[in-house]
């Protein structure tokens, strides 16, 4: 007969506790506040991953921009060394070549430092979108050197929003690389972004990006925000960017949705995602 850790004998086919482990609750109210309580971890968990493959992703496209600047300070210095005799002006200029590029380089991993590092526990939960799309843009940059237009109008009644800045990088991050992407084929790509404060509810702001690229069909708009749903395939996504920052805006008291219909801007747009996030009450 199967025995219980306590010496007792357990009835067919009932789960055998780990030692010290409490009986299992049999009120439904605690069963369900323990399901969420579960639910809520694994969701935790899930976007952990999510934003770590993201990144990884993200910072596997970022060795490119990563190799210039190396490549340019390797090629002064081999310019330098080869010639026989140097001018002072002429080693000055390499110079400043040097540290204009070392200065690059220390921003990219600055910045994707910012991406991959969780952001300390306490830090208030207030972020000024200007800053933070300075600095998203900054690491798109070697992308958005390529060609796309991007246009920016940021409210200038804007106030700071209620979020981790970490955490409004990384969702941006996703939302700009998802219209790199989209206009990737576009004779004339456009990418436009702006915030401003709700009309209707002062307490809540969006940032709404815009492209005009080729849509999202209609067959596959409802399982956009599907964990592992792409149509990138395997090799360009990992079905995570737009689920994980779904997560992060909700975490956060907001949401983050795509628009059925992409209202009008100053250049025609066919696909709308709008990231709402609530107003910062701190001072």
């Amino acid at each position: 007969m199967t025995q219980k850790p306590n010496g007792g004998s357990a009835q067919p086919g009932a789960p055998v506790l780990p030692p010290g482990a409490p009986p299992p609750s049999e009120d439904p109210a605690v069963v369900a506040a323990e399901m969420a309580a579960e639910m809520a971890r694994l969701r935790d968990l899930l976007a952990a991953a999510g934003r770590l493959a993201e990144f990884g992703r993200f910072a596997a496209k970022q060795i490119h921009e990563l190799r210039q600047p190396l490549f340019a300070i390797k090629g002064l210095a081999q310019l330098l060394l080869e010639k026989e005799r140097v001018e002072l002006d002429e080693v000055l200029d390499f110079a400043r070549h040097i540290v204009d590029q070392s200065e690059r380089l220390t921003a990219l991993v600055s910045n994707l430092r910012m991406l991959a590092v969780p952001a300390p526990h306490g830090v208030k939960r207030r972020a000024e979108v200007g800053p933070v799309l300075v600095r998203v843009t900054g690491l798109l940059e070697y992308r958005l050197r390529k060609g796309p237009t991007l246009r920016t109008h940021i409210a200038p009644d804007l106030p700071p929003l209620a979020t981790l800045p970490h955490a409004l990088e990384q969702v941006l991050v996703n939302l700009l690389s998802n219209a790199l992407d989209a206009v990737a084929n576009v004779p004339s790509p456009v990418i436009q972004v702006r915030a401003g404060v709700v009309a209707s509810n002062p307490r809540l702001a969006t940032i709404e990006v815009a492209d005009n690229g080729s849509g999202v069909a209609k067959a596959v708009r409802g399982r956009l925000f599907e964990t592992f749903f792409t149509t990138k395939g395997e090799e360009q996504g990992t079905g995570l960017g737009l689920a994980v920052s779904r997560e992060v805006a909700r975490s956060m008291g907001g949401d983050l949705e795509l628009l059925d219909d992409p209202g009008e801007w100053n250049e025609p747009a066919v696909t709308v995602f709008r990231l709402t996030l609530p107003v910062s009450q701190e001072l």
